[in-house]
């Protein structure tokens, strides 16, 4: 079943299933995080119980996303449509831009704790740089020494996924966004787009997952620090 056509349960449990290890801090769909104890695939250490990768803020705009999807327009008394036909269609738009935007701002958040930025020093860079573009060609780079469309390149090369196709749809929506919001053109907005948007979700958090698994769990390694520290010393 497509993503698209789920209807009869949220749909954010069903696609957020990143739990990340509080040890090693490797980001992956193992569902047996939750079990305490359970030894990570990846390092072995046993688990202290799920910790969500992406949280509440990806899960509330994946389910608006649905909600808008698949709302139908309300009706007047007298059969008449009190919104457009597409108007609960094209939020979804705007819902998608915002969770590529909150995926890429909790991912550089990620990478610059790993590196031990302080966080007074993190909400500098990430307000002087507000706008996704810059994030990727700016605060991306300088934070890895590596360009963003190369990385997302090689990404997809070793993934079933094509990143690459990924975010060119994701720039498209964008564009597509802001000549919808800033000049009022409908038309801008293809009707196939919104399906793409929610079709586009899986592959979207999958990069975001691939991106932190190139470089945090790597960063924590070389510090001999553990993702997540507790006060009684276990992990």
């Amino acid at each position: 079943m497509k993503i698209s056509e789920i209807t009869e349960q949220s749909l954010a449990p069903l696609v957020d299933i990143f739990n990340v290890c509080q040890s090693c801090g490797v980001v992956d769909a193992d569902r047996e995080r939750g079990r305490v104890g359970h030894p990570c695939a990846c390092c072995g250490a046993k688990s202290e119980g799920a910790l969500s990768y992406f949280g509440l803020p990806a899960d509330s705009l994946i389910d608006l996303m649905q909600e808008s999807f698949h709302q139908k327009p309300r009706q007047t008394r007298g059969g008449r449509s009190l919104a457009k036909d597409d108007a609960h269609r094209l939020a979804v738009i705007i819902y998608f831009c915002t969770l590529g935007e909150v995926l890429l701002d909790h991912f550089l958040r990620e990478l610059m704790r790993a590196l031990q930025i302080p966080p007074g020093a993190q909400e500098r860079i990430l307000s002087d740089n507000l706008f996704s573009k810059d994030r990727v060609e700016k605060v991306f780079p300088s934070l890895v020494s590596e360009k963003w469309n190369a990385v997302i390149r090689e990404l997809s090369q070793g993934s079933k996924l094509d990143y690459e196709k990924t975010v060119k749809f994701y720039l498209e929506v964008v564009k597509a966004r802001n000549h919808f919001l800033h000049r009022g053109n409908r038309w801008a907005v293809p009707k196939t787009m919104p399906e793409g948007c929610m079709e586009g979700i899986w592959p979207l958090m999958n990069l975001y997952v691939a991106l932190h698994n190139r470089y945090v769990p790597a960063l924590y390694a070389g510090q001999k620090r553990k993702y997540r520290e507790y006060p009684n010393g276990g992990a």
